[in-house]
């Protein structure tokens, strides 16, 4: 990451964005196009996931500073992303039967851009309460997914999935207390000010409910 406010270092290495829990849901439609295209079907979606991508603390002038008497002062940096955007989508459907004529299963690819935005504060006693949501300090740039999975039939209108989302994002004013300099209780917060070039997989797996529907 690459600070933007003077202070020093510059930019520091190899910050640990911790791996939490991610949700989210799409929604979408296929075309039945494989008989034009080489077995495959064309589609539409539109995405949208939240994740939790904390800095865990304690790091170097990140969230952080070592005091000349050696003790630590900082905290965990809160961060929530959320992503939102429309994809085109590809599938080779597979199995296919009377009972399942668009495919048992299929896997699939795709991609798109989207809206990416990420908040912040300090965490732990120091930015927590009720008078400073995450919300509060946010950023918001244009994200790009691509998403590659498998969809399986449990019954004729209900599948489950697995699939991997890669999405880059470059935020210009992200935010952490790099020193420690927060008051308890986050009413007088310090937000030093960063850049930060997002490269994440995430991985859901979830049911889908299906549809059949014909002109």
């Amino acid at each position: 990451i690459t600070f933007n406010d003077g202070t020093s270092p510059n930019s520091v290495e190899n910050v640990d964005y911790q791996m939490k829990q991610s949700i989210g849901g799409n929604a979408g439609v296929w075309f039945p196009t494989r008989n034009s295209l080489a077995g495959f079907d064309v589609g539409l979606e539109v995405t949208g996931f939240v994740w939790y991508p904390d800095i865990a603390c304690c790091q170097e002038n990140v969230n952080g500073q070592t005091l000349p008497g050696g003790a630590f002062e900082g905290t965990t940096t809160e961060k929530q992303g959320i992503y939102v955007g429309p994809n085109l989508m590809i599938r080779y459907p597979m199995g296919i039967s009377e009972a399942y004529p668009n495919g048992r299963w299929f896997p699939y690819i795709g991609g798109g851009a989207g809206a990416h935005q990420m908040s912040f504060r300090p965490g732990g006693f120091r930015g927590a309460g009720f008078s400073n949501a995450i919300t509060d300090q946010r950023n918001t740039t244009i994200g790009f997914l691509a998403v590659g999975g498998v969809k399986a039939h449990l019954f004729k209108y209900v599948a489950a999935f697995a699939e991997a989302k890669y999405v880059i994002a470059d935020h210009d004013a992200l935010g952490t207390d790099r020193f420690g300099a927060s008051t308890v209780g986050g009413q007088d917060q310090v937000i030093n000010d960063y850049s930060a070039n997002i490269r994440t997989i995430h991985v859901h797996v979830g049911l889908s409910i299906h549809f059949d529907i014909r002109p």
